[in-house]
């Protein structure tokens, strides 16, 4: 044990003797919430609707992070060949449109756009995403994460790439800036740089499975970064009465004194054993908590 948090166990121990009683509490990360596939809409082009291997990634990575049941699945209406403006159907809008009207969806995953940009239509597609993200808004769409494509490579380079070069900002300050849904944006240019032979076949657009599992890893790794599928309600530090970061002798004296004052009012920062009440239950918890005979908070 190192010697500082030594002389904090010591520090809280002479305490605990002094005053008999207690409190502590680490940083608490709660578990991402508990998700259903069914409110999970997956929608877009052939870059996710080719062979589905990055929605059944994502899938994979959910159901090893404890979030999504084993034989459960998100709803995946991607569709190869598809646009945001027109082309045929169903477009991007209307695979949508179709979730939406087949129960109720929460989180939206998407790209969308490749194909606008092949037959030359930035504005149109850009116009036609706004349109679509004011329906979200509208349908109480929770989170909405857009993932932009990688360069295209081969002969469809020198078309193809000053087209997404031209929407990708539009689409990402337009994710960005959307609070309702919340949107999240990721270019996945990064994940494929120098790999893109291994990454993109001969077609030069299309994720071979190498490509849709990095594509899928840099996707999840986002979405874990951001909370996507978890709460924003902001974490607890149990403990951590006087919020300096610490669970110290301060946070333990600072107990003693709310218990003295506080006349029965509720400070959830202190309830160490999450009953919904703040007693001398988390009083003894805190003092185990300093002594080190539990290290972690809230305890039950």
């Amino acid at each position: 044990m190192k010697l500082k948090n030594m002389f904090v166990k010591f520090a809280a121990a002479a305490i605990v003797c002094a005053i008999t009683g207690g409190i502590a509490a680490p940083v608490q990360v709660s578990a991402a919430d508990k998700i259903k596939g069914s409110e999970v809409l997956v929608i877009g082009d052939s870059f996710l609707a080719l062979s589905k291997e990055i929605t059944k990634r994502l899938e994979e990575n959910a159901k090893k992070a404890g979030i999504l049941d084993a034989n459960d699945h998100f709803k995946d209406n991607s569709v190869s060949g598809t646009m945001l403006n027109g082309g045929i159907s169903p477009t991007i809008p209307t695979q949508y449109k179709n979730g939406v009207n087949a129960g109720t969806i929460k989180y939206v995953i998407m790209d969308g756009g490749g194909n606008d940009c092949m037959m030359g239509s930035v504005d149109g597609a850009a116009s036609s995403f706004k349109t679509l993200i004011k329906q979200m808004e509208s349908d109480g769409i929770v989170k909405l994460f857009y993932l932009f494509y990688p360069d295209a490579q081969g002969s469809l380079a020198g078309t193809l790439n000053p087209n997404l070069t031209r929407l990708r900002p539009i689409i990402q300050e337009t994710v960005t800036n959307s609070t309702s849904p919340k949107g999240y944006f990721l270019d996945l240019r990064p994940a494929f740089d120098g790999k893109y032979s291994q990454y993109i076949l001969s077609d030069g657009i299309h994720p071979t499975t190498a490509g849709s599992v990095a594509a899928a890893d840099a996707i999840w790794a986002e979405m874990q970064k951001v909370n996507f599928f978890g709460s924003d309600s902001p974490t607890i530090k149990y403990g951590d009465y006087n919020n300096d970061g610490n669970i110290d002798a301060l946070d333990f004296a600072g107990l003693k004194q709310y218990l003295i004052n506080a006349g029965g009012s509720y400070n959830k920062v202190l309830d160490l054993n999450a009953d919904n009440a703040v007693d001398a239950i988390d009083f003894a918890i805190m003092k185990k908590y300093l002594l080190g005979i539990i290290d972690k908070l809230p305890s039950n």
